[in-house]
């Protein structure tokens, strides 16, 4: 289970076993922060670095986290519900993401909501005797999206084994194939490939089962006209935790006896007491959370996807029969929609009631309180009504997000510009004002006009240039806002090259950064101290003319005698950055040189 204090738990789950790096990945979520995203080739680089998200250390400069970025986001594959991209603040460094955020939808008109990831490592070993990489699999199925979100949520982790007894997940195979024919624009080639590689090695794979765990087996609802339930309808004893519910899940999708469900309040309320009535015991959960909305926050549309989720998140559907214990966890909600017209992945464990069982699963330890501290009995009040225009903002983010928009880049007087375009008419949206604008660039924004295909031209830097389109819709006191990936036409080779040197800066701060890596309490930062503060910097990259100080050559010369095997951890970021031509002039043949000598004894001639 993972707590809201645990912010950085499931990017943690991803880091590389010991002495393996990572070679791709593929992964989904209904909801999507861009900010998430960028810790997660951080998390995938830098293994085992990362301190307490609550660490306010200021050691670590953004530069390592600039370079895991651009070499692990190529390598991502990441499918999300179209619509549900939260609008965040402007960062230059999610031009690294353009290309990775595929939006998708669901076949049968209802949303795309697993969370899951699929992860592949590489040994570290020398593969120069021609023999085939050494590499693992990591499947990581969560209830929690891709956010910074503070609440209640569960994950499993399952890791490659050989062991015969291991389990098979060929389902979360065919969940991302089929994921590749739900996209919004056709799904670029390199992509098609890693989805096509990854879900073949899922096939023939096995997995450990966590400890405790006698079965495994995992449900994907949603790709076939098979809308029959996994639930169990003969359990002696179960329990549904859910934070969204409707009637028709207990009317149709689960017709039986409830032991005990839990939720919030307010959905609670919105059962019809028929529902209710088929419920022996209603919990609501209270863990004493609350959004804290301030500003434009407070605005915000009940489902907007940069609405902040606290407290009970998780997604729990337990039985109990005969001394087994059966465990239900992932993307479903207790809807009608999760098991009809939804994409959704529940994993099924089965085990003893001792490991697997209600009481396990919801009591707590001597140094920290279980699920069940949180519920009170649940006292019926008069269902909510919702704000006015919510609803209809929130369907016409989603018609939005289905467009495919392309940006056309081309040269405009003594900069650039790029004309974002659709081929067909946007929704006419009534009483609502849209308004749109480059990520980049938040203060640069357009008008939206509805009825008629996109056609809005921005005059920009290049650097400035985003494969990511903000949209805001307005309604009376009502916001909804969002981001759409772009696919960018026209793009010029050095626009990557441009963007990076924007990020790493001039010289004085590159030697700042690399005199704090080799100080000994180098390893001691904070990832999302570093993320927020990430190409946030007012930076101006130096036309060349950057000189190296005698404290950085001091620094370099007392490091490779003492500890040369931290100039060969720091040698491939500096030789990618040369190879980029980042570097202040003359540094890349001087290192070149100390590097030979703490590593081989002698410079190459």
């Amino acid at each position: 289970m993972l707590q809201p204090a645990n912010r950085l738990t499931l990017i943690d789950s991803m880091r590389p076993p010991p002495s393996f790096h990572f070679e791709s990945a593929m992964a989904v979520t209904y909801t999507l922060d861009l900010r998430a995203l960028l810790a997660a080739p951080a998390a995938l680089a830098i293994a085992g670095r990362a301190n307490d998200a609550s660490d306010a250390s200021d050691t670590y400069e953004p530069i390592e986290l600039i370079h895991a970025l651009r070499s692990h986001a190529r390598q991502l594959t990441v499918f999300s519900q179209a619509g549900e991209i939260g609008l965040p603040p402007s960062r230059r460094a999610f031009a690294f993401l353009e290309r990775a955020v595929i939006p998708v939808t669901a076949p049968r008109g209802g949303i795309v909501h697993p969370k899951v990831w699929v992860l592949r490592y590489e040994a570290d070993d020398d593969q120069s005797d021609g023999h085939p990489p050494n590499r693992r699999l990591r499947v990581l199925i969560a209830s929690r999206n891709l956010t910074f979100d503070e609440s209640w949520d569960t994950v499993v982790r399952l890791d490659e084994t050989t062991e015969p007894t291991g389990v098979l997940l060929e389902p979360v195979g065919d969940l991302f194939e089929s994921l590749l024919r739900q996209s919004i624009a056709r799904v670029p080639a390199d992509h098609r490939e890693r989805v096509h590689s990854l879900s073949t090695a899922l096939r023939g794979t096995r997995f450990a089962m966590p400890p405790g765990v006698a079965d495994l087996r995992v449900h994907v609802l949603g790709l076939t006209e098979d809308t029959s339930s996994p639930l169990p309808s003969d359990a002696a004893r179960s329990l549904i935790i859910s934070p969204f519910m409707s009637d028709d899940f207990f009317t149709k999708v689960h017709p039986v006896r409830v032991g005990e469900l839990v939720s919030s309040p307010e959905w609670l309320d919105r059962l019809e007491p028929n529902s209710l009535a088929k419920v022996e015991e209603a919990h609501a959960f209270d863990d004493g959370s609350a959004p804290d909305l301030a500003g434009d926050e407070s605005r915000q549309s009940l489902f907007d996807p940069g609405r902040r989720l606290v407290g009970l998140h998780a997604k729990v559907f337990a039985f109990e029969e005969h001394g087994r214990a059966r465990l239900f966890l992932g993307s479903a909600n207790a809807t009608g929609s999760a098991f009809g017209r939804n994409i959704e992945i529940l994993a099924e464990l089965t085990g003893s009631i001792e490991a697997l069982g209600i009481d396990r699963l919801c009591g707590g330890t001597e140094d920290e309180r279980g699920l069940r501290d949180y519920f009170y009995t649940y006292r019926r009040s008069e269902p909510p009504t919702p704000p006015n225009g919510e609803v209809s903002l929130d369907d016409y983010r989603h018609a939005i997000a289905r467009f495919a928009i392309e940006g056309h880049i081309e040269e405009s007087g003594a900069g650039w510009a790029v004309t974002y375009r659709t081929t067909k008419p946007m929704p006419v949206l009534s009483d609502v004002s849209v308004h749109c604008w480059p990520l980049a660039v938040a203060g640069n924004r357009r008008q939206v006009r509805t009825g008629e295909p996109l056609e809005v031209r921005f005059e920009t830097s290049l650097e400035n240039v985003s494969g990511f389109l903000a949209f805001e819709l307005a309604h009376e006191d009502t916001l909804s806002s969002f981001v759409v990936p772009v696919r960018l036409v026209g793009v010029p080779e050095r626009r990557d090259r441009l963007l990076l040197r924007m990020l790493i800066g001039n010289a004085e701060r590159f030697f700042r950064y690399l005199m704090a890596l080799l100080e000994e309490d180098s390893a001691d930062f904070s990832l999302l101290d570093t993320i927020e503060r990430i190409s946030n910097e007012p930076v101006t990259p130096d036309d060349g003319g950057g000189s190296m100080s005698l404290p950085v050559l001091e620094k370099l010369l007392r490091t490779m005698r003492r500890d040369p095997a931290k100039l060969d951890d720091l040698h491939p970021l500096v030789s990618d950055l040369a190879a980029d031509d980042v570097l202040p002039p003359g540094f890349a043949e001087l290192w070149r040189m100390i590097h030979d000598v703490a590593t081989v004894g002698e410079p190459d001639q």
